[in-house]
């Protein structure tokens, strides 16, 4: 019932904070509706993050007052101790559009390394013996860490651009590991897995897919941290569960990440940061918008929970077999370079059937 009870308080403080709007819209919303990335045409609040954050936050406090202490308890509060940072810095830009994205990545980074100092997480072992054997000394691992987290917590902000699909994304991971957790007789993770996983579901109700309020750079970051650290520490305690399934549990969001700076590198040739509406939910999104059935709006505007659902399906195709080949590292290996083949094939057929250059009317989901 514990995982109903987050659940129940991050709907509740997702329903106040819409509610609310009016109070802080100004400061909350997204008023760059002409930005590059844009798919709504109304503002919107972007603190979703708050309700994610402030119910595990809640239900922690709630079980000091009643005296419920044990790992699971444990763990949750050191995991949002150390995500203070990079939820902060996302928080902040969300209100102020005046945090630098070099800014941001350095305090997930400052998150990653009190993971490392509160929870002793980091990258220790890749399956790969000449790598692994410098990873035992703390001066490699800990830089190693701190690019691993900050790179996945980047990675789900990366993705977050139409309704559901981050927040929907991170909670098929954190399914993944509960199920892992689980499995190898592991309580707390297991538990830790499924507060998390409620925090966002709670608020996942009022944003997929009406897109009544929107995770933000916050929550974003956040989820993104609760991913990473409890990937490592699930490896660091079940030596049988390989780490390259980790990777292939967050393959969708990694290769995204690593797949746009290869393109902004080598073609547009514009810097890493530099936002724009070429990532493969866009690419989607016009494919679907090119369709003829598209302009029938007996239903609403389905596009944008279209492309949500249709990236849903990818990244289940990395997380299913992720915990399925969790002992077998050649399979999960050679599933997760399948995978990258996969994701730049629907790439390359998506921006060669012109959806880069198709024009489309915007419609808003819903007028708020």
């Amino acid at each position: 019932m514990k995982p109903v009870a987050v659940l129940a308080l991050a709907f509740l403080l997702t329903a106040m904070l819409i509610k609310t709007r009016s109070w802080h819209l100004k400061l909350t919303g997204d008023s760059d509706l002409g930005g590059v990335q844009k798919v709504h045409a109304v503002s919107v609040p972007r603190i979703g993050g708050v309700a994610v954050f402030g119910s595990l936050v809640l239900f922690v406090m709630i079980g000091s007052l009643i005296g419920e202490h044990n790992a699971s308890i444990d763990l949750l509060s050191l995991l949002l101790v150390s995500s203070v940072p990079a939820f902060g810095s996302g928080l902040v830009e969300d209100m102020t559009k005046a945090v630098s994205p070099a800014m941001r990545l350095v305090m997930t980074m400052v998150s990653a390394l009190l993971g490392y100092l509160l929870l002793a997480t980091s990258v220790t072992q890749t399956g790969i013996p000449p790598i692994d054997q410098f990873l035992q000394f703390a001066e490699v691992a800990v830089p190693v860490t701190l690019i691993a987290v900050a790179g996945v917590s980047n990675s789900v902000n990366l993705i977050d651009g139409y309704n559901g699909l981050a927040s929907g994304v991170c909670c098929a991971v954190l399914l993944g590991i509960g199920a892992l957790g689980f499995i190898g007789g592991d309580v707390v993770m297991f538990e830790v897995s499924l507060f998390c996983v409620a925090a966002i579901v709670g608020f996942m109700i009022w944003n997929f897919p009406f897109g009544r309020i929107f995770l933000g750079d916050g929550g974003a970051y956040f989820a993104g941290f609760l991913v990473a650290e409890l990937a490592l520490l699930l490896v660091s305690r079940h030596h049988t569960v390989s780490p390259w399934s980790m990777v292939l549990l967050m393959g969708y969001p990694v290769t995204e990440t690593l797949f746009s700076i290869a393109r902004r590198r080598f073609v547009t040739r514009t810097r890493a940061a530099e936002p724009d509406a070429q990532h493969l939910h866009h690419l989607v999104y016009r494919w679907i918008a090119m369709q003829p059935w598209s302009t029938d709006t007996r239903l609403g505007d389905l596009r944008n929970p279209l492309t949500t659902v249709a990236l849903w399906l990818l990244n289940a195709a990395a997380v299913l077999p992720a915990v399925y080949l969790r002992d077998d590292e050649i399979g999960t290996m050679l599933w997760l370079g399948g995978f990258v083949v996969v994701y730049c094939a629907l790439y390359g057929s998506l921006y060669r059937a012109g959806s880069l250059g198709a024009g489309f009317v915007q419609r808003p989901w819903i007028e708020l």
